[in-house]
């Protein structure tokens, strides 16, 4: 071989083991997030921890970065064992308890004992210090672990994990024991405990040679499979005789994959050879099966990361007096004998050759721990540029399970320390119909006081109607129409797995910096099984909530929607701003959402905010401030699981209880006037209206109101045989007739004059589609009357008395506070002969059928204080229109234009918008300033986009004897119409 040959073989020989030391560094590098501080790791298993922490504290102190694991079983039913923590902490050993838990199966039937041990868990850790490892043991009534419990102890192990690492981010959770092999583990993880666990402990299988169990090594490969790079902890090992065999044994465990080996010791044992252990092979150190020597019964290699050098454990047969290990790598040197006593003597036997090196020990212990250091890159020939092409990637990419659980360990960290906390809570419900710019503000505000695990109670002490504050000092209870509650929420710990979660990025979010989580539902929301699907904004930083939005589905019933976003905020205890940091409450302190309500055949559109203010956490006298609202005259409701319910004076004890059985009925007193000048006089109202929103117990909703001159009825199912699908009949007459006045090219022409009444019922079909859009389907049929007027001419002919048949299409969409609307319609007359003067150019046979449509767009915006600005646009058309077809302008026409009177102006095609602003004179009353315009276009009376505008007032205050008073005065101020429309209306309800 020439001499050039040669020099590249060496060179070759050199470069390979370097390249794979700095890999086994590199992977170790990259796995160390989950990996233990140590390789092999070793731990004492002993049944009272203080012994031992007394003998350690007696001997030279562990290294903070040192790790020896200290086991011990602590039962969770109580705290004795945190003492024995603290002094195991102390004494510089690493605690490891063995939390037992001990509630019965299953565990969602004995959920309060479960928390309880749960409580006690937080506290364990809290008192272990930084460097904890809690391990999850269950033993229900004594069992062990079988495959039939799996679910529950999935369920129990998140819990705990949560609970851990709530009251200590740093902590670690290990699972187990479990029997070693496949089964139970392969259990275990389908039921999503990855992102729970940071390790898993197998029972040490019995016999003379454990760690050849196939059992053993099944587990281990099935775990490497289905969470790599997870830890696993052999729960336990007796301790050899004599005691250094430990060395040998851990370091044949970590062979074969097992991270953390527990010894069974006595309070009298040999520790000195795990206390060696954990001293020397602590920090960056990895396993390396390429560097191990020859020449003895068994030994195992260890590279440390920051310098390259190997720690040798050499085993060797009893009585041998000496050993020659042989290594194949030429770049060791300055070798050292470490004595079980941390000692280290230089060993002189170290003979290079040109392939490797021998090194002879003289008088070896059973087990040896043998160091040798390593060339530098920059020593070694050829091997500069090798670091230069190794990258490693420290950052971790972080999964979205992970991300949940710090998420739950923050909110249950945080449950722990809030025990109460009382506000003031302002609920706001702002109820608008499809289409319009007047909405009804209905605010409730009061004292609102929350206990840990119990919900709420909220007093209701002031109520506002349109910003006009309420006199009485009682509220009226209301019917409480509201979402069923989900059957579990996101991000919550549950038995079953209800949603599926997918990470989407980053966010800055309020100025926070936010993991942005998406989440559905993993199995078929049902009207019994109601999820969510949204997303939520979680701090990189504390990982707590930020902002959440959802959106309910499996609604059914009254309510068609409900879609809400919650902004959290972090308080001081005195409810003060306080940073985002773990020591800060993160609490909801406001709510907007949306809710669409399928009430009387509508769609009634409830824009929601809820603000909370003036917060104590924890306050003092919170018990006695309680029970003062519950003595109040105040209307209460108390958060149950069914939801929202009042809270009423027991008949017996006068204590306050849950009301099970909520009236759905109400009824109202309304009286006022009406007056435009298609009447001969001012329309009286007075009546009474009753409503209920079941009625007799069918799920069915009911309205009547009866003013003498006017009824108006309706009765509606909202989920028609158990489905999303709703019926309704609506019924409307009244007793005076209007005058029909037509305007043609520019004035009246009162010769043509008609008196006519329209009493009609309109029975409705309807189906929401999705969350936000409802298609409805309605027949009407109509009575229609007619008859001359005081000015009529002699040769005009009424039109023929006759039912007209209707079916018109609606569809509407409301989202974000925006309302669309678009309808389609098709009528048909029964009975449509020649009327008006003679030759008259509107009446056409065809014309007994026609066709309507238009659509609309609105949005109200609430500012602060109760002011409000609202916009709408909106759009009418047809066919085969005419005089009593066509749209009209007055207060209960299809396009209404303030001040105008009905039945005046006529038009084929229409465009128009419509202006809103309201504001508050304190609390006494509001008023709205409106302005209305149209383009009406109408071949037969001659509008060509003709221009027609009014101005109007409408007001709300509270009356003597707690009515409230509506105003409403139009004055027509454009176009051919000079009238102007006045509505009064009192409204008393009785509780």
């Amino acid at each position: 071989m020439r001499k050039g040959s040669t020099r590249r073989h060496a060179r070759s020989i050199v470069r390979v083991p370097a390249l794979v030391t700095l890999a086994l560094v590199a992977g170790a590098e990259i796995a160390s997030a989950q990996q233990p501080p140590c390789q092999p790791c070793v731990g004492i298993r002993v049944d009272d921890p203080r012994l031992l922490a007394e003998r350690l504290a007696r001997q030279p102190r562990l290294e903070a970065a040192d790790r020896l694991y200290v086991a011990w079983e602590v039962p969770a039913n109580d705290d004795t064992g945190i003492d024995a923590i603290r002094e195991v902490a102390a004494s510089g050993a690493t605690p490891w308890p063995i939390v037992r838990f001990e509630t019965s199966a299953p565990l969602l039937e004995n959920l309060p004992r479960l928390e309880a041990e749960l409580a006690r868990l937080a506290r364990i850790v809290d008192a272990a210090g930084p460097t904890v490892h809690v391990q999850i043991e269950w033993r229900p009534t004594g069992r062990s672990m079988t495959a039939e419990l799996i679910a529950d102890y999935a369920f129990l192990l998140k819990r705990a994990a949560v609970a851990a690492t709530g009251a200590r981010q740093s902590a670690r959770v290990i699972a187990g024991p479990l029997p070693p092999g496949s089964r139970i583990l392969q259990a275990l993880y389908s039921e999503d405990v990855a992102a729970y666990v940071d390790g898993v402990a197998f029972t040490a299988p019995q016999g003379s040679s454990p760690l050849d169990d196939p059992a053993l090594a099944e587990a281990i490969e099935v775990l490497g499979q289905l969470d790599p790079g997870r830890p696993v902890v052999l729960d336990h090992l007796a301790l050899p005789n004599p005691a250094e065999l430990a060395l040998a044994r851990a370091a044949e465990a970590s062979a074969r994959g097992i991270d953390v080996t527990f010894f069974a010791a006595g309070s009298d044992a040999d520790l000195a050879p795990l206390e060696l252990m954990a001293r020397r092979f602590s920090g960056d150190v990895s396993l390396d099966p390429y560097s191990v020597p020859t020449g003895v019964r068994a030994a195992w290699s260890f590279v440390r990361g920051e310098d390259l050098s190997l720690q040798i454990l050499a085993e060797v047969d009893e009585g041998v007096d000496e050993v020659t290990l042989t290594f194949t790598e030429p770049h060791l040197r300055d070798a050292r004998r470490v004595l079980p006593s941390g000692e280290e003597i230089p060993l002189l036997g170290l003979r290079r050759r040109a392939d490797g090196l021998d090194l002879t020990i003289a008088d070896p212990d059973r087990v040896t721990l043998i160091e040798l250091a390593r060339l530098t890159a920059a020593e070694i020939e050829g091997i500069t540029g090798v670091e230069e092409r190794v990258t490693v990637e420290s950052e971790r990419y972080m999964p979205v399970s992970e991300i949940l659980r710090r998420l739950q360990a923050f909110e249950d960290a945080q449950a722990r320390r809030l025990d109460t906390y009382t506000a003031t809570n302002t609920l706001s419900l702002r109820l608008q119909g499809s289409g319009g710019t007047q909405p009804v503000d209905i605010t409730f505000q009061g004292d609102f006081f929350f206990r840990q695990g119990e919900g709420f109670d909220w007093a209701w002490q002031r109520l506002f109607v349109n910003g006009v504050r309420w006199r009485r000092n009682r509220v009226p209870e209301i019917p409480l129409v509201q979402p069923e509650k989900a059957s579990s929420m996101p991000a919550e710990i549950t038995f079953t797995r209800e949603y599926v979660y997918r990470l989407r990025g980053t966010e800055t979010v309020d100025g926070r910096d936010c993991w942005v989580v998406d989440f559905e539902p993993a199995v078929e929301p049902t009207p019994e099984r109601s999820l969510y699907q949204g997303t939520v904004w979680i701090d990189r930083e504390i990982y707590a909530r930020v902002k959440s939005r959802t959106l309910q589905l499996g609604l059914t019933g009254d309510v068609v929607s409900n879609d809400e976003t919650i902004h959290f905020e972090p308080v001081a205890s005195d409810g003060s701003g306080a940073p985002w940091s773990e020591e800060s409450f993160v609490l909801p302190l406001h709510t907007v959402g949306q809710q669409i309500f399928s009430l009387f055949n509508a769609a009634v559109v409830v824009e929601r905010e809820v603000t909370l203010t003036d917060i104590r956490i924890n306050p003092d006298r919170f018990d006695e401030r309680l029970a003062a609202a519950h003595a109040s005259e105040a209307t209460m409701l108390r958060d149950t699981e069914e939801g929202l319910r009042y809270l009423v004076p027991d008949e017996q004890t006068g204590e306050r209880v849950v009301q099970e059985e909520l009236d759905p009925n109400r009824l109202f007193v309304v009286g006022g006037v009406f007056y435009d000048e298609s009447q001969d006089f001012p329309l009286p109202l007075a009546g009474v209206n009753w409503l209920s929103f079941d009625y007799r117990g069918t799920g069915a909703q009911a309205n009547v109101f009866f003013g003498g001159v006017l009824l108006v009825a309706n009765l509606s199912t909202p989920s028609l045989f158990g489905s999303r699908w709703e019926a309704g009949v609506d019924a409307f007459a009244l007793a005076f007739a209007g005058t029909d006045t037509l305007y043609r090219d520019g004035r009246e022409v009162p010769s043509e004059d008609v008196e006519r009444l329209r009493p009609n019922i309109d029975l409705t079909i309807g189906r929401p589609l999705g969350n936000f859009a409802k298609l409805q389907l309605e027949y009407s049929l109509g009575w229609n009357n007619f008859a001359s007027a005081d000015d009529t001419a002699a040769e005009f002919v009424t039109p023929s008395d006759h039912l007209d048949h209707r079916v018109l299409l609606r569809g509407r969409y409301n989202r974000s506070g925006y309302r669309l609307r678009a309808n389609a319609g098709f009528t048909r007359r029964g009975e449509w002969e020649a009327w008006g003067l003679p030759a008259n150019p509107d009446f056409d046979p065809d014309k007994e059928e026609y066709t309507t449509w238009g659509a609309g767009l609105a949005k109200i915006w609430h500012l602060p204080h109760f002011l409000k600005f609202g916009a709408e646009v909106e759009y009418v058309g047809g066919d085969d229109l005419d005089r009593f077809s066509k749209y009209q302008f007055g207060p209960f026409s299809d396009i209404r234009v303030r001040g105008y009177r009905s039945e005046l102006i006529r038009a084929e095609e229409a465009w128009a918008t419509h202006l809103s602003y309201g504001f508050n004179f304190g609390e006494l009353f509001q008023l709205q300033i409106l302005g209305d315009v149209a383009w009406a276009t109408d071949d037969a009376t001659g509008l060509d986009r003709e221009l027609l505008g009014g101005v109007g007032v409408a007001g709300t205050f509270v009356g003597p004897w707690s009515t409230v008073i509506n105003l409403d005065v139009g004055k027509a101020v454009a176009g051919p119409d000079d009238s102007f429309t006045v509505l009064l209306a009192v409204l008393k309800l009785f509780d």
